[in-house]
């Protein structure tokens, strides 16, 4: 179970991810207990860029990750060519899995994606990657499907390092009928994982949707679905006709 509570954080979100301001969030990240991640840091601009990548616990504090480039909590390069690309190997020990985020902050276009690859059963040889999300969104719709004995695993974060933030859930059937509903608080710079068919039994068996929500701030969403053999990445969903959140006034080094 603990696999499977790590493994459903990772996904990648299935669009073309655009690289907005200087700073942005990787919602989750993990090393060890059969799981590798592999950060790939990009500059894909045409002129020399700057970034800081580094690494929080599930409390928003600094975790330091043992990886091929050291033991390390913070990796960052002054002068990044451009068309450059970097890699970070997790090398976490065998029988604990560490969990947490990452946050990178640049100068230039600078992007990162976090590969994860699975070396446990039943998911052995199975990768998955999630690309910086540099938006700043506070609503989300996602489609599940747990009438097949399968469930799903969501990851929701908030980046913003100044102010909590209040976090509603409401999962829908096809019918728009209310299943379940849920409100809870993220600290600045934590996340919450849920597996949502333990921590809302109401939604096994059934399909439908789930809206995920702040009125607070903003927040970074995975989610998979988990099926009996399988597991499917979930995309984010965000309505055009939503209030969008306005990017324009959160500073270079909210997160």
């Amino acid at each position: 179970m603990r696999l499977i509570s790590a493994f459903w954080l990772f996904s990648a979100l299935g669009y073309a991810e655009v690289i907005y301001g200087c700073s942005g969030s990787i919602a989750h990240l993990a090393s060890g207990g059969g799981i590798q991640t592999t950060f790939t840091i990009t500059n894909i601009g045409d002129s020399t860029a700057s970034y800081q990548l580094f690494f929080s616990d599930n409390d928003g504090r600094p975790l330091t990750l043992v990886t091929d480039a050291g033991k390390i909590n913070t990796f960052f390069e002054v002068i990044f060519p451009p068309h450059t690309s970097r890699t970070i190997h997790t090398t976490g020990p065998a029988d604990t899995l560490i969990q947490g985020w990452a946050t990178i902050r640049y100068i230039g276009s600078v992007g990162v994606s976090a590969t994860f690859r699975f070396s446990t059963a039943p998911w052995a040889g199975s990768e998955t990657t999630v690309p910086v999300d540099t938006w700043r969104n506070n609503r989300f719709s996602l489609a599940f499907d747990h009438t097949d004995s399968g469930t799903t695993g969501l990851a929701i974060t908030n980046p913003f390092l100044k102010d909590p933030i209040a976090v509603t859930m409401t999962f829908r059937g096809e019918d728009g009928g209310v299943i379940a509903a849920d409100t809870f608080n993220l600290s600045s710079g934590a996340h919450r994982a849920i597996l949502t068919t333990s921590s809302y039994p109401a939604t096994a068996g059934r399909r439908g949707t789930i809206d995920i929500a702040t009125a607070s701030g903003y927040m970074s969403v995975l989610g998979l679905h988990f099926g009996p053999t399988a597991v499917s990445a979930i995309t984010p969903l965000v309505s055009g006709q939503w209030a969008a959140f306005d990017n324009s006034s959160v500073g270079c080094w909210d997160y």
